[in-house]
């Protein structure tokens, strides 16, 4: 418990100034990068995240029945489907420990045959990609293992430069030699003509074969701008509501002091993202939503604690009860910021993808709501009661 009062009316100039220093380097880094770094679902087109992986097994099959392959963690299975029914046989990577092991098990099945490109590559290095498990035919399926060379962006990029408007970006460390890449929307292009034209530039650079698919999404225009007008309004309706919510429970100055912090809390948010080129997607709208929910959560106690002290104290000027009631509420702010921030870092650090991308947004997003419903809502009450006089703060 703190024995003396935070001074957060002096420090306002200074708590405003950061704050408008902020969203003013948001916006110049806005302009510099030319907008946010939009996911597939807000920019229309194709994204494929592939890695460039040798090949090391080439198997195809010519028998009558139906050969899938399929690939997991810890083993190869081929499930063969004829008259006799199903039979499963399952090729563990500890029994089989290279490509060569592979390929000669495969071979002793009927009908299936099975070819080493490097016999040397270790079995549980091997790929499954986009259209795995694959059905076998005459047309030999290509294997890939992860491959002990780094490929750099700066080839990737050569590699789709023929392409035009493609955008690439690192997915791990750069000796996991994986990449998001991303194809706008072309006047009369399917999903289809762009993913066989970004494999058809990739094969030409690296080799045939040599690019394993990870995964694959299409938006079309039309999604993608429904998408974007849905997330948007989504944020408005949040913040009209809460403003209304607000408003009846408290009075008008509280309402807009709260409201001003939640706007503040959403471009303090969009500002990293921007700087740090963190990708826009409908998992950002869902931590910005979240982030209102607990910024406005914590703006709450501390305006409920200001009219309870208004009520308690009447003769105390209105700077010492805004300076009182964030002190008094101080405990359970750090206390919520920090149990909040034990769940969500140690996803941000081990997690991947979307889940990755949520936490880092959280924890950016617990940094300014709460530095906005501790220094910023309460400075904006102090100035608009103090406008309309001090009736203004008083509860109804």
């Amino acid at each position: 418990m703190l024995t003396k009062d935070i001074p957060v009316i002096k420090l306002r100039w200074a708590a405003w100034g950061l704050a408008i220093l902020l969203l003013v380097v948001g916006l110049v880094s806005f302009i510099l990068f030319g907008g946010f770094n939009l996911g597939v679902d807000f920019e229309s087109g194709l994204s494929q995240r592939i890695r460039v992986a040798p090949v090391g097994l080439e198997v195809s099959y010519d028998g009558t029945q139906d050969v899938v392959l399929s690939i997991s963690s810890s083993a190869l299975s081929i499930e063969q489907r004829g008259d006799a029914g199903v039979q499963v046989t399952v090729l563990r990577f500890a029994e089989y420990p290279n490509a060569a092991s592979l390929a000669q098990a495969l071979n002793a099945m009927d009908g299936i045959e099975a070819a080493a490109v490097d016999g040397s590559l270790i079995s549980s290095t091997i790929l499954s990609g986009y259209g795995f498990p694959a059905t076998l035919s005459s047309a030999a399926v290509k294997l890939n293992f992860q491959g002990s060379g780094r490929t750099s962006i700066e080839e990737v990029r050569k590699a789709l430069d023929t392409i035009g408007n493609a955008k690439v970006q690192t997915v791990g460390g750069e000796e996991s030699s994986t990449f998001q890449v991303r194809l706008g929307i072309k006047d009369g292009a399917t999903q289809s003509s762009l993913e066989e034209e970004v494999k058809g530039a990739l094969g030409a650079h690296f080799g045939t074969g040599n690019v394993v698919v990870l995964q694959s999404d299409y938006i079309g225009p039309k999604f993608s701008k429904t998408l974007v007008t849905s997330s948007v309004l989504a944020i408005a309706v949040a913040l009209a509501l809460i403003l209304i919510y607000v408003w009846f429970r408290f009075r008008f100055a509280y309402a807009v002091s709260s409201l001003v912090a939640l706007v503040h809390d959403v471009l303090a948010m969009l500002t990293m993202i921007t700087l740090l080129r963190l990708e826009f997607s409908s998992t950002t709208i869902a931590a910005l939503l979240t982030i209102i929910g607990y910024s406005l959560n914590n703006t709450i106690v501390i305006f409920d604690r200001v009219r309870e002290n208004v009520e308690i104290n009447k003769s105390a000027t209105l700077e010492t009860q805004i300076d009182r009631s964030v002190t008094q509420s101080m405990s359970r702010t750090v206390m919520s910021a920090l149990t909040t921030l034990l769940a969500i870092v140690p996803l941000a650090i081990f997690a991947s993808g979307d889940i990755r991308l949520f936490s880092v947004n959280m924890i950016f997003g617990l940094f300014f709501g709460t530095y906005s419903s501790n220094f910023l809502a309460p400075t904006l009450l102090h100035w608009i009661s103090k406008a309309q006089g001090k009736a203004g703060i008083k509860a109804k």
